[in-house]
């Protein structure tokens, strides 16, 4: 069976668009295939989607007039002739990730999936709010949005129009044709809750890792390649802006945390913030990191991983810590918790900054529960997050929705 997958990008630190597991797919039959906006890898398999002269600009002047108008993945209609790639006639499933990332209008939606059996993984909650991609505490995705309580989240409105784009997802989803994909429980019951979703098919098929990539490693000779004080105590963390990943209350928290141990801590994504703790810890940025190299390296040399997020739709950083024997530290006003199997595979705390920094100093006061959390945080690894189980799971919707939609499977062959 051959899978097209769309998808923003085909970035090696992007683990959710089926890239990192088209060889386990193979296993289970399924010949997939990527058309995305930004094209990096240059991976035989994969294509840029739209290749037209001047395609680049008119989605740039599009995503200008969609932001003037306060709208948003509305008015990308070249989506229409995503029938015309050759990789779209010949796929037997469409599977749609990330189509709403300034190239794609979902008004095709509804076109593009009674041509093809379609799936759609939501990767975060956008498909089923007025605007943001993460509601936190707003409950007005539940009743059709308007009145906004947080304009600039992302993706940010000039004027309130939520009600309008609410009602135009709940039009696009209900002409559509497609089964939708949430890699957590806690994201089907938003969908099951949603006006928007409610009526869509849903699976749940959580995101796998390779376990051979992550595993536990020996730590010296990653903190040697990192620079990493090989006699700190080392924590990691997502150094992301912005509210959902809850960097600032680990920035925060840091203030909080009572140790004799010095401290090397380890940051992926943005610089600058521990300005202020530089020479009383070591603090090694490692800026944007999409290489499976330094994330091994990241996980081997850290002696926790910390993952304060307000809003996660899984958590995929955690789960390779996890994989990779090391004790993850959440807070547990997020879905995280669930995910991560927490308090028995995971450590959990308040958000507020001096409950996290007293759970930092907890662990690191205590080798013993840091070494427990780590053995059963590879334990669910291998029995929950297995690549090898996603592409089995992911496979068997796959054949699901071909089938419904008249295919037919005979000994792995498509009919």
């Amino acid at each position: 069976m051959r899978v097209l997958n769309v998808n923003v990008s085909d970035q090696t630190g992007s683990r959710f668009n089926n890239i990192s597991a088209s060889h386990a797919l193979a296993q289970e039959g399924i010949d997939s295939r990527f058309l995305v906006w930004k094209v990096e890898s240059g991976r035989p398999d994969v294509s840029r989607i739209f290749r037209f002269p001047g395609s680049r600009r008119l989605a740039r002047n599009i995503s200008k007039i969609e932001r003037a108008i306060s709208t948003h993945a509305d008015l990308h209609l070249q989506s229409f002739i995503l029938p015309m790639h050759s990789a779209f006639q010949k796929a037997d499933v469409v599977h749609y990730h990330v189509i709403y990332d300034g190239y794609f209008s979902i008004r095709a939606l509804p076109y593009l999936s009674d041509l093809k059996p379609s799936v759609w993984t939501f990767h975060d909650p956008w498909p089923m709010t007025g605007h943001c991609i993460y509601p936190m505490a707003c409950e007005r995705w539940k009743t059709g949005c308007g009145a906004c309580p947080d304009l600039a989240a992302p993706f940010p409105m000039k004027r309130d129009r939520t009600r309008e784009l609410f009602r135009l997802k709940k039009r696009v989803l209900k002409h559509s044709n497609f089964d939708v994909i949430v890699a957590s429980d806690a994201m089907k019951r938003m969908a099951d809750q949603s006006p928007i979703a409610s009526r869509l098919p849903k699976h749940v098929v959580p995101f796998g890792v390779n376990l051979t990539t992550f595993q536990p490693r020996s730590p010296a000779s990653a903190r040697s390649r990192l620079g990493v004080d090989p006699d700190a105590f080392v924590i990691a963390v997502r150094a992301m802006p912005g509210a959902f990943k809850g960097y600032d209350r680990f920035v925060a928290a840091l203030d909080h945390v009572s140790s004799s141990r010095r401290l090397s801590i380890i940051t992926t994504d943005y610089v600058g913030d521990l300005n202020k703790h530089i020479g009383r810890h070591q603090i090694v940025e490692l800026g944007w990191v999409k290489d499976d190299q330094t994330m091994q390296d990241i996980y081997a040399a850290c002696d926790l991983f910390v993952m304060p997020s307000r809003a996660e739709a899984f958590g995929m950083m955690a789960i390779e810590a996890m994989a990779s024997g090391r004790p993850v530290l959440v807070t547990d006003d997020s879905w995280l918790p669930e995910v991560v199997h927490a308090p028995y595979a995971a450590a959990v705390s308040r958000p507020d900054p001096a409950s996290l920094g007293a759970a930092i100093s907890g662990l690191i006061a205590d080798n013993g529960r840091r070494l427990e959390l780590g053995a059963r945080a590879r334990l669910v690894a291998e029995t929950q997050y297995d690549e090898r189980i996603f592409a089995k799971h992911l496979a068997d919707v796959y054949r699901r929705v071909y089938e419904r939609r008249g295919g037919r499977i005979r000994r792995g062959r498509v009919q």
